[in-house]
């Protein structure tokens, strides 16, 4: 009987129980309500972008353009949500959509690499934000909307937390129970052999990169809601972050393999891991290095174990 697991698996439950248990012993802190509350008040950021970018590789593509879609996402929410808070993330929301939408349509008719047309959509993203900021900081005065989308429930949550949990929830039913998550997860595998046995590719690719957009673009809102400011350097670092949360979560560069629920996991390992170093007092450069051996580990024990394990059955086989 074929096993269901495999060491990258394995790696990642080590991971997720080994980590906070190692800077419980070493922080007194970490395990407090408040610092808990602060790692998932990152998970929450990280895991928006970190969903939308990986049903992007799942689709066999990548969208480089989250980082700045976070940025813009921000500033149209601290732009036209003086009176609304709520007007301001619809707006923002409506913005992400239709550029993801845009992306995949590069993609489908004019067959460019989504590499290309996200590098330029994250280019011209970029000059959008500081054209819309000016060059400044844009500050946010609905304070009444941050106190409800960061107050604290039951220790951990709030509902910043419950909306990326909701859409990790959502996703997962889509791709799981749904012929739209076949097509996904079709196109991703072979998009030509998925093409002829009637999968709707189009229909996958517009869901992606939709969603990809959609989500940067939410993230950002809610973040500048509870920081009270929007910025053109807001989401510099979420490319790398989400792209390295979704790998650790299982999702291959390949395309056709990953679940949402275990990129969740992957955002959760390194928000306990950034957390917990930050306790200790490593800098931004340690704790980038740290990350970037974490995930080359992950990556190349399961690519190692994998090519063991298939030679192992052919000689079984053979």
């Amino acid at each position: 009987m074929k096993s269901k697991w495999n060491p990258s698996d394995i790696v990642r439950i080590v991971l997720f129980i080994a980590l906070p248990v190692l800077f419980a012993c070493m922080n007194d802190i970490f395990l407090t309500s408040g610092n808990l509350f602060a790692l998932m008040q990152n998970f929450a950021l990280v895991g928006l972008v970190a969903l939308g970018l990986a049903l992007t590789m799942i689709v066999g593509e990548f969208d480089l353009s989250v980082a700045p879609m976070v940025a813009v996402g921000g500033l149209i929410l601290a732009k036209t949500g003086d009176d609304s808070a709520l007007t301001g993330v619809m707006w923002a929301c409506l913005f992400g959509l239709v550029v993801g939408l845009i992306n995949a349509l590069f993609i489908i008719k004019l067959k460019v690499s989504s590499l290309v047309s996200t590098l330029g959509a994250m280019i011209l993203l970029s000059g959008f934000a500081y054209w819309i900021a000016d060059g400044n900081v844009v500050p946010y005065y609905n304070f009444d909307a941050s106190d409800v989308l960061d107050a604290q429930m039951f220790y951990l949550l709030s509902p910043r937390i419950l909306i990326t949990i909701a859409a990790i929830v959502v996703l997962f039913f889509i791709l799981n129970f749904t012929r739209l998550g076949r097509d996904v997860y079709a196109t991703g595998s072979h998009r030509q052999s998925a093409i002829m046995s009637g999968a709707n590719t189009t229909a996958s690719l517009f869901f992606a990169f939709g969603c990809s957009g959609l989500f940067s673009a939410l993230a950002g809102a809610l973040i500048s809601i509870s920081l009270a400011t929007g910025s053109p350097t807001l989401g510099d670092s979420l490319l790398i972050q989400a792209a390295s949360a979704a790998i650790l979560g299982g999702v291959s560069l390949g395309g056709g393999v990953g679940k949402v629920h275990l990129v969740a996991v992957g955002v959760l390992i390194l928000a306990a891991l950034n957390n917990g170093l930050s306790l200790m007092g490593a800098s931004s450069a340690t704790t980038l290095l740290v990350n970037g051996c974490v995930l080359a580990f992950v990556v190349v024990i399961n690519g190692e174990f994998s090519s063991l394990r298939v030679s192992f059955l052919k000689k079984v086989n053979g």
